[in-house]
């Protein structure tokens, strides 16, 4: 439809491709992704380690799902202990999300790779593209995901050394309305034995790393996916942007290297404006494949989070209200769980709302190009171009009406402190 003309630096865009790591010429953080090990899970296998690697993530996976599954029980076990059942209920559905998210790697891994091409800086190769934009959102990029990973980090740390230095003993409400005290694991998981036998240090030693285990595969998985849905969030972003200031380049300064009359110069202007569909159109597929890989989680993460955020609320203002100390272990323990899911959170709604505002900037970058002193063939394909624009209206949504956004974000926060008096008084008994 817009001719056979081969587009510019295509023989660099190929040499490019066939740079797995990306050679420096990429956007995402090479080196970040190969120390968590989302680069050899994702890139087309170079050996045997590369496949037995890919498939003992995906047997920590199941493993820890298998694992995880066996306490949708244990809820009924804590049917008399409301702060209980909030406990188990977010540490639970976190970890299922968190696995779940590492299934979507694994089974995506080749798409996954595919996507992450638009990180490249050579990527988009139209006249007037702004070739640094790229890289100042890979320096911005750098150090949020690195941060990310750090804190991540730490919180399982913190989490998992806890028990190591604290002898605390937790009291826990039977169904038929007794209390007994085990002593303090890592989640203080159900498992069906009696507290005498679950205190032992020969059952609680393997308790403690199983339950080290589990929650290390969580914080693994969901580090890997929340790495590569940011990077392709802030670079897809700068995409759009760039191609929108492309668009406005468009008539207003001659061709690269091109010295011609008149009516040859605006040959080459729409020249130009054919390579610039052509790029837009493939951010655009990268755009949709993305999406397709992400929109399951994300949908189930926005509801996941809503409810985390919820409990984790509930069970830090118990904690304080039971007189437990705001630099308590127990209290700093769920203060760091309840900072990461509110930066999870955010980070999505954020990520996703500019996304669609730089898509929708496209068109306005078209209308400012100088299209009113070109040829009629010039401005039809301008409105073509508009309305191809236009007719890409993929949101990320949780239902028709509701938008994944920072309006989502700040309803959810206003939801989250309405319902906490509720919590409080059901659980106190007022």
């Amino acid at each position: 439809m817009f001719g056979d003309r081969m587009p510019r630096n295509v023989v660099a865009r190929a040499n490019v491709d066939e740079d797995d790591d990306g050679g420096g010429r990429t956007a995402m953080d090479v080196e970040l992704f190969r120390v968590i090990g989302l680069m050899r899970l994702v890139r087309p296998a170079r050996g045997r380690t590369d496949r037995w690697y890919r498939a003992a993530v995906a047997g920590l996976v199941r493993l820890a799902f298998v694992l995880q599954g066996t306490q949708v029980v244990g809820l009924y076990f804590a049917l008399n202990d409301f702060q209980r059942f909030a406990n188990m209920a977010v540490l639970l559905i976190s970890g299922l999300m968190s696995l779940y998210k590492g299934h979507v790697l694994a089974a995506n891994a080749a798409r996954v790779w595919d996507t992450l091409r638009v990180t490249r800086f050579a990527y988009v190769t139209c006249s007037g593209r702004d070739a640094g934009r790229l890289r100042r959102t890979g320096d911005a990029l750098r150090p949020l995901l690195r941060a990310f990973y750090v804190f991540s980090y730490l919180t399982l740390a913190m989490w998992i050394s806890m028990p190591c230095f604290m002898h605390d003993r937790v009291p826990m409400a039977a169904p038929d309305g007794t209390v007994a005290e085990y002593r303090m694991t890592v989640n203080n998981l159900w498992i069906p034995v009696p507290p005498a036998v679950y205190n032992a240090p020969a059952v609680w030693a393997p308790v403690y790393a199983v339950e080290a285990f589990m929650v290390s595969a969580n914080v693994f998985v969901w580090v890997l996916f929340d790495c590569y849905l940011i990077t392709m969030c802030f670079v897809l972003n700068a995409q759009l942007r760039t191609m929108s200031a492309a668009y406005e380049k468009l008539g207003v300064h001659g061709p690269a290297g091109v010295r011609a009359e008149k009516n040859e110069m605006k040959l080459n202007y729409y020249d130009d404006l054919i390579e610039h569909i052509k790029d837009s159109q493939r951010i655009m597929k990268k755009l949709d494949d993305f999406f397709d890989i992400v929109r399951p989680v994300v949908l189930v993460q926005i509801v996941n989070g809503s409810f985390s955020v919820v409990t984790l609320m509930f069970i830090l203002s118990l904690l304080y209200i039971m007189g437990w100390s705001v630099v308590s272990p127990p209290f700093l323990k769920f203060s760091a769980g309840f900072i990461s899911l509110t930066m999870q959170l955010y980070i999505y709604c954020y990520a996703f709302n500019y996304i669609e505002t730089e898509k929708c900037s496209m068109n306005f970058g078209l209308y400012c190009s100088n299209w009113t002193e070109m040829d009629l063939k010039f401005k039809k394909t301008v409105l073509l171009a508009m309305n191809l624009n236009s007719a890409h209206n993929r949101q990320m949504k949780v239902s028709p009406t509701s938008i994944i956004n920072l309006a989502m974000f700040a309803r959810v926060m206003n939801m989250s402190y309405s319902i906490l008096p509720v919590l409080l008084n059901v659980s106190t008994g007022k």
